[in-house]
């Protein structure tokens, strides 16, 4: 009897260690050993005189002094769990989220017989999760290992655990199958596999867990075959995320029975066929997510019953038809995103009378007649993205007073009439796409956007001058006037625009000289002037900016000497001046490089007989950023 006894307690060293809650106090601060890496701080109140361990920072003790939770988290560590975290035998809750640690994970974990929440989750800990032996983990409820670098076969012991009801081990590196021992773990609530490397099929017998609240088991899993028609029977199943890890097949009628189920996540898929009617069912269902898959067919008429809809994403499929009237009446939808398929009617007239509505997108179809009047009844509607369709008639005034908006983008259509002057005067619009219509009138003389970083308003029939209130867009990086009939000079006043980056204002009929102000927007990368009857001389000041990578002046009037040091500009690639009357262009310069320019311009002419033979000045210089390395190196 004597030498069992020995036995038990020369295997048991860590229980002799501690057998009350002296102990762990000497175990805390071997623990802080470890647990504080190089680089790490904190635990500095761990200290081995201080006599009274309960009061060191994140530890909870019950009456008796012992530790029964430990929580250090987003305590700067970068240090690793030891073995000694098993001398902590009453230990009840572990929790070291976003600690910096990493290392593997201790194989004393699966012994601490009351350990009922493990949070380990946004580390580092690396190498395979520890072998859990038969009778480990007795106690534990929740382990959260999400975003560290665990690698290997997912861990088939946890299996075992007969309290298991929350399991997160998504976000780490597990690779091969998803253990069908995982179908017969009865209690449990919550599965996250996602973000893993995880392949073979979804086990079907995972239907049997009649518990299951949340399951994500998609993204950057790359699974064979398709979902299970056996889901249908997970009648607890309030959360189904299967986005992006690469099933095939149809969308299984069977998930219509989940009617406690509130989202359902399968973008990014290979899913083929129809959407199944049954799913009009799903009277809970809040966000629904089918985008990019190969999905055909028609909007299924049952989603009229669907009420609690807030987000419907159907985006970059092959669906074709109407976009049922009934959508617009959904009382709870507020994002709405079916771009990139064949739709072919008229948008639905009711679309933003729920007062609701913050997003629509449904840009790349072939959705024909005009832009509904009320899409901003709720003053909620921030994007609002129409383009690429057959959208005929005037853009609605009212969208000029939609002080909610962020993004109007409305280019490619067959859009007539004026831009609603409110439209450039939003508190929070920083996209403002109009290109390509048919849109006439002038631009607003008050202009107030001052977060519009992207006003694009190319291919238009727009008039009148560019106003000097332009320079009241503070942020803008991006001006795309061109191919509009705007005349007058180009206004000293854009010189303010210190954030543009890229201006284009060819194809209009713009006099005047070379906006020298622009050499004040030092952010300039590319200036397109081009197309325009712009005259006088090119300015040495625009030779000051650092970062110009494109100037096109080409198919103006400019005449006399082109600034030598336009060529030295350390950022330039491409520069054409073509088509303009410039003579004794850089004539040393181009012998001395061994270039050959071609200028051709009538010999003793006047700039005004420049202008006056506009045809006939030409000038060819495009240089690459071949040619910008063979000047600067």
């Amino acid at each position: 009897m004597m030498r069992c006894l020995s036995l038990v307690l020369v295997l048991s060293p860590l229980f002799l260690a501690v057998s009350d809650g002296d102990g762990d106090h000497g175990a805390l601060v071997k623990l802080k050993a470890a647990l504080v890496g190089p680089g790490g701080s904190g635990l500095g109140d761990w200290a081995a005189a201080s006599p009274d361990h309960c009061s060191f920072s994140g530890v909870t003790c019950d009456e008796d002094s012992h530790v029964v939770a430990l929580n250090v988290s987003f305590v700067r560590l970068n240090g690793s769990l030891p073995p000694e975290i098993g001398l902590l035998r009453h230990l009840v809750n572990l929790t070291v989220s976003g600690a910096g640690l990493g290392g593997a994970l201790p194989v004393e974990l699966a012994a601490l017989p009351s350990l009922r929440f493990l949070n380990i989750s946004n580390n580092n800990f690396s190498g395979e999760f520890p072998k859990v032996e038969p009778g480990g983990f007795p106690a534990l409820e929740v382990i959260d290992a999400y975003n560290n670098n665990v690698s290997g076969q997912l861990p088939l012991g946890l299996a075992a655990a007969p309290l298991l009801r929350y399991l997160h081990l998504g976000g780490n590196f597990f690779s091969g199958v998803i253990p069908v021992a995982y179908s017969d773990i009865p209690n449990l609530e919550y599965l996250g596999l996602n973000g893993n490397s995880l392949t073979g099929h979804v086990p079907p017998s995972l239907g049997r867990l009649s518990k299951l609240k949340e399951m994500y088991i998609g993204h950057f899993n790359v699974y064979e075959g398709g979902i299970p028609w056996e889901f249908g029977r997970l009648s607890s199943l309030v959360r189904l995320d299967m986005a992006g890890c690469g099933l095939s097949g149809t969308i299984p009628a069977s998930l219509g029975q989940l009617n406690r189920l509130d989202t359902l996540f399968l973008h990014q898929n290979r899913l083929t066929g129809s959407i199944p009617p049954e799913l009009g069912g799903l009277s809970q269902l809040e966000f629904l997510d089918f985008s990019i898959n190969e999905l055909t067919g028609e909007i299924p008429e049952s989603f009229a019953e669907l009420k609690e809809l807030k987000f419907l994403s159907l985006f970059q499929n092959h669906l074709r038809g109407i976009i049922p009237t009934f959508i617009g009446e959904l009382p709870s939808l507020v994002t709405l995103k079916l771009w990139g398929n064949n739709f072919s009617s008229e948008l639905p007239e009711s679309l933003g009378m729920n007062g609701r509505l913050v997003t629509l997108d449904v840009a790349s179809n072939r959705i024909t007649g005009t832009i509904p009047p009320d899409l901003c009844a709720s003053g909620r509607l921030e994007l609002l993205v129409l383009m690429d369709n057959g959208l005929v008639g005037p853009i609605p005034e009212m969208l000029g007073g939609c002080k909610s908006l962020t993004r109007v983008r409305l280019g490619k259509n067959a859009l007539n009439g004026s831009i609603p002057a409110g439209l450039f005067d939003l508190p929070f619009i920083n996209m403002l796409e109009l290109n390509d219509n048919n849109l006439s009138g002038e631009l607003p003389t008050v202009i107030a956007g001052d977060k519009l970083r992207l006003l694009t308003l190319s291919n238009n029939s727009i008039t009148g001058s560019i106003p000097p209130a332009i320079s009241k867009l503070s942020a803008l990086e991006r001006l795309e006037l061109n191919m509009n009939r705007m005349f007058g000079e180009i206004p000293p006043e854009i010189g303010r625009l210190k954030a543009l980056s890229m201006i284009n204002l060819s194809g209009n009929e713009l006099t005047g000289g070379f906006p020298i102000d622009l050499a004040h927007c030092a952010s300039l990368v590319s200036v397109d002037l081009s197309r325009n009857r712009l005259t006088g001389e090119i300015p040495v000041q625009i030779t000051a900016l650092p970062n110009l990578n494109t100037l096109n002046l080409s198919s103006n009037r400019f005449w006399g000497d082109v600034p030598p040091e336009i060529l030295k500009m350390p950022s330039l690639a491409t520069l054409d001046l073509s088509n303009n009357c410039l003579p004794n262009l850089l004539s040393s310069e181009a012998s001395l490089m061994k270039l050959d320019f071609s200028v051709s311009c009538t010999a003793g002419a006047t700039p005004g007989r420049a202008q006056r033979t506009g045809g006939r000045c030409r000038l060819a210089l495009l240089t690459s950023l071949f040619l910008l390395l063979l000047f600067t190196r």
